[in-house]
This record gives C-alpha cells, structure tokens and sequence, in this order.
C-alpha cells in the first residue's frame, strides 16, 4: 500500500524527498531544516552550508559580479514562468 506521506512540522504532503521522510523525523527536508538545523531568524540564512538562503545569497552575490540585477533576473524569471505581460 502506497501511504500518503504528511510533514508533521506544516501538515502538507511530502513528495520531493519522500524516501528520506524517515530520516527527517516525518517531515519536509526545509521544515527539519527548520525546526532543528537553522540557528538563526528563519528568514536569514543561518551557518549551515545546506541552508536555502545561505544558497540564494551565494547566487545573488555572483549574478551581481556577472552584471545582473538579481531582481531583475527574478522579475524575467516570474514573467516567463508564470507568461505574464510586462
């Protein structure tokens, strides 16, 4: 039988990395991140190099020393993700 596999952290269904849904304590790897690994505001990047912010800064930092806005980038990205008119 094939159980719906349910964070326990945010309640909504873990599929990404269902086969480590053990090992994260039945949760999403960034609610276990969260919750347990993340030692700072969860909203700035902490001293774990797996850290997501930490990663968006890193990428920010080198679109910045390429010459690009990264809001800009961001901005593009969205447009054409989501096919939006400027």
């Amino acid at each position: 039988m094939n159980e719906r596999k349910i964070c326990r952290h945010c309640k909504e269904p873990v599929v990404v990395n269902a086969e480590n849904y053990d090992v994260f304590e039945n949760m999403h790897w960034l609610c276990f991140h969260l919750a347990f690994e993340h030692n700072s505001d969860a909203d700035e990047k902490c001293d774990d190099p797996s850290c997501p912010w930490w990663h968006i800064e890193v990428m920010q930092d080198k679109l910045k020393e390429l010459g690009h806005n990264p809001k800009e980038v961001m901005e593009e990205a969205i447009t054409k993700r989501w096919n939006l008119e400027k």
